[in-house]
């Protein structure tokens, strides 16, 4: 199921358009680590062209809810900018990063001008609504273990297919970030991730993980991934 989901040919051809076709319509902005970009209308579209960010949204106590974290290629406010009306996620940026900012101005009339584009924002929103669905499956079936190895199962099918070490993890996640991405404390992942080491299902080196049994690990969640 994740293989399809995180298909990396279609993945790659999302990134070039909006790269390639798509960023040259917009403002180019550079960002530091750790700017919050909270779109005050849903009138703008942003891409990705260096760095990341993270999809956060905060509680009034000040709790935050990580969603989806997001690389050179990705889009992201595509949902409020269709919808037209802003949701109360915020965009954080987890390095220093640059951006194309594309309004609707400008983009509306490339959309009457070239309408296949519509296909492209489509997947990127499709893939976001499915990646909500995993999440909500793994809080509800999945106790701490489970929902760590569903986690990096899914870790394990973002990376690139025709890279050298596809079981290397290329993003490097502290334990905090993993806990606040999946519902548990800290104390709890570190737990889980010594299990894991273990059972020589993963290995850490140079704060990488390494999936050394994708199978183990998907042995462990309570979601049916094969089909």
């Amino acid at each position: 199921m994740y293989e399809k989901i995180f298909n990396q040919e279609i993945q790659k051809e999302m990134d070039h358009f909006f790269i390639n076709n798509l960023s040259g319509y917009g403002k180019i902005e550079t960002l530091r680590k750790g700017h919050v970009i909270n779109q005050k209308n849903p009138d703008n579209i942003y891409v990705i062209l260096e760095g990341e960010f993270n999809q956060i949204m905060y509680s009034k106590n000040g709790d935050e809810i990580i969603f989806f974290r997001m690389t050179a290629g990705d889009i992201f406010g595509e949902t409020d900018f269709f919808d037209n009306s802003r949701t109360f996620v915020m965009y954080k940026a987890l390095k220093n990063a640059k951006i194309s900012i594309v309004n609707r101005e400008i983009l509306e009339t490339k959309l009457m001008e070239f309408p296949n584009m519509y296909n492209y924002f489509l997947k990127s929103i499709i893939r976001k609504q499915r990646m909500i669905m995993i999440e909500l499956s793994n809080f509800k079936f999945n106790d701490s273990i489970g929902k760590l190895a569903d986690f990096l199962v899914r870790l394990y099918y973002t990376e690139d297919i025709n890279i050298n070490f596809k079981n290397h993890i290329s993003i490097v996640l502290t334990h905090e970030e993993i806990a606040n991405r999946i519902g548990l404390n800290r104390t709890t992942v570190t737990n889980v991730l010594k299990i894991f080491k273990d059972r020589n299902l993963i290995e850490v080196k140079d704060r990488k993980l390494i999936i050394k049994d994708i199978q183990g690990l998907k042995n462990l969640t309570n979601i049916p991934l094969e089909e």
